[in-house]
């Protein structure tokens, strides 16, 4: 497919109408891909046409992409005919939000790899993102990660702390190497108490 393929001809070959968000695009990306993926196919004929079409998804996939993290438009001309103003769309940030929201998203539809491959992100994004932590946790526990989910939502009570009382941070921590550890279940449980809570909001 073409370099300069037309931006509403890639919302047009995922089955999109122009603008959709983000996770909209990734969503009929990964449906469109496992149905056109070239190995589905016995017939040689058909798994060529499938080839074509994995080619023109993802080129379709790419731009919209690419377009998301480039700046969005103006305002100030939005009726200009400009070659810019006309390819160039305001499309929401990839940014560590968007990565927690498509990860609750995984979650909610039993997706958990996914979702944790999406949380993982926004926490890279940014390492102090509690409810990524909180999320990714219970997720991990979902799949019987007991020692990762602990250490998220540990992690996420670490934050939470240094968040609520930034001087006592430093002296919880020094204290924590003498006061006995608490069971992994109680840690666990107040953790997921701790999401509930937060979910209530």
């Amino acid at each position: 497919m073409r370099d300069d393929l037309d931006i509403n001809h890639a919302y047009e070959v995922l089955g999109l109408e122009p603008l959709a968000s983000p996770a909209q695009v990734k969503r009929a990306y990964r449906k469109l891909v496992k149905i056109w993926h070239p190995d589905r196919f016995l017939d040689q004929e058909q798994k060529q046409e499938a080839e074509e079409k994995i080619k023109s998804i993802n080129a379709a996939y790419n731009k919209l992409k690419s377009e998301s993290l480039s700046e969005p438009p103006t305002s100030e001309n939005p009726s200009s005919s400009s070659p810019t103003n006309t390819t160039k769309i305001s499309v929401n940030r990839w940014d560590a939000e968007t990565f927690y929201t498509w990860g609750v998203e995984n979650a909610t539809e039993g997706r958990y790899e996914d979702a944790i491959a999406d949380f993982t992100h926004a926490i890279r994004l940014n390492p102090h993102y509690i409810d990524a932590y909180k999320y990714r946790g219970l997720v991990c526990s979902q799949l019987g990660y007991e020692y990762r989910a602990s250490s998220d939502l540990n992690k996420a009570a670490q934050i939470e702390q240094e968040v609520r009382n930034p001087g006592a941070a430093r002296t919880s921590r020094s204290a924590r190497h003498t006061s006995k550890p608490r069971p992994l279940v109680k840690r666990f449980c107040q953790g997921i108490k701790s999401l509930l809570r937060l979910n209530r909001r």
